[in-house]
């Protein structure tokens, strides 16, 4: 059973069914006038329209041999107004291309066989009034003349009833076929309006078509620009990543080197502590070389004074020379240390 319906607003123009939006029944009732551009015409010329009972609706059903997507189901509002549509669309289906030229051709017929019945009845006629002349002259008798003017009557009768038969026949197949034609033309007309509305729908599809293939352009356009802008992107992300390395880099290097500062900063402290804890060893030895040298002077007055005490000043004298040595030895260290710490 079908579940989806959408509401158009249907129209019959001969034998074409146009289904529009169902907004177009206000344009049509306040301009009584009808849009030429449908959303869809469906030819029913020999198509089959019967009900439907399973739409769950007052449904019908129009097939034809030639519809490609299947069968087309449509449905009323109430089963009346489905069997009148039916009722029209069935009548439309009858009027056909094939119809008219049927009708154009029995015509030609009956007025072939029309001129041929005349030109024979013509022919009849002369031949009976040569046959009465010739009988007139030669036998003379009123009573063969009679006969023969009696049954060429009778039969100028029979041929113009006969011919008026004809003449009503092709009187009413003319105006069938006036008919026919009149309707031809309603059907030529309403097939320009659908070729120029084929047209121009043919137009409005190259102008999409067009447009389309213009966005396409722009479209690979903004992806080119957008696969350039990325490979941009990446590139200098690379290149960020890269800087952020070196950046890391040179932190820890700065961090190294800071390190490496606070680490000569307290080798320099110590250094300074040693050239202090130097400059007052060198203080003290440069005072005891002066106090040795001084007690120095003193023990070799005394050695002239005192020959006895001799030689226990030499041994005075040998100890004092040691300690100048290591006084001499420690200032030597001292001015090393020094030069390497300046």
């Amino acid at each position: 059973m079908l579940t989806r319906w959408t509401e158009r607003f249907c129209v019959v123009k001969e034998s074409f069914l146009l289904y529009y939006d169902k907004s177009e029944k206000k344009h049509y009732e306040s301009k009584k006038m009808f849009n030429i551009h449908p959303k869809g015409v469906i030819p029913l010329a020999n198509c089959c329209i019967e009900k439907w009972d399973e739409t769950g609706k007052p449904g019908f059903k129009i097939t034809h041999a030639s519809f490609k997507t299947g069968n087309l189901v449509m449905a009323a509002r109430t089963p009346e107004e489905r069997d009148n549509w039916i009722k029209i669309l069935q009548e439309c289906s009858k009027i056909t291309w094939n119809n008219a030229q049927l009708g154009a051709a029995q015509i030609k017929q009956l007025e072939e066989k029309t001129n041929r019945i005349n030109k024979e009845r013509t022919e009849y006629i002369e031949k009976l009034q040569l046959e009465m002349e010739a009988r007139k002259h030669e036998e003379g008798q009123k009573e063969e003349l009679e006969k023969l003017s009696k049954k060429l009557e009778e039969e100028k009768a029979a041929m113009t009833n006969v011919a008026n038969q004809f003449k009503e026949e092709k009187e009413m197949t003319a105006q069938e076929l006036l008919d026919a034609m009149e309707a031809m033309k309603k059907l030529d007309e309403e097939r320009t309006n659908l070729d120029s509305a084929s047209k121009e729908l043919e137009q409005n599809l190259r102008k999409a078509a067009e447009e389309k293939a213009k966005q396409e352009d722009e479209l690979r356009r903004q992806q080119a620009e957008k696969e350039r802008l990325a490979a941009t992107s990446n590139e200098l992300k690379s290149h960020l990543d890269s800087v952020e390395e070196r950046a890391n880099r040179l932190a820890n290097e700065k961090q190294k080197t800071e390190q490496q500062l606070q680490e000569n900063k307290k080798k320099a402290q110590v250094f300074e502590e040693e050239k202090k804890k130097l400059l007052r060893t060198a203080t003290e030895a440069q005072l005891n070389l002066e106090e040795i040298a001084a007690k120095k002077m003193e023990t070799e007055l005394e050695l002239d004074r005192t020959a006895g005490v001799l030689e226990i000043e030499t041994k005075e004298r040998k100890r004092l020379e040691k300690r100048l040595r290591l006084a001499e030895d420690s200032l030597k260290r001292l001015d090393h240390a020094l030069r390497d710490s300046g």
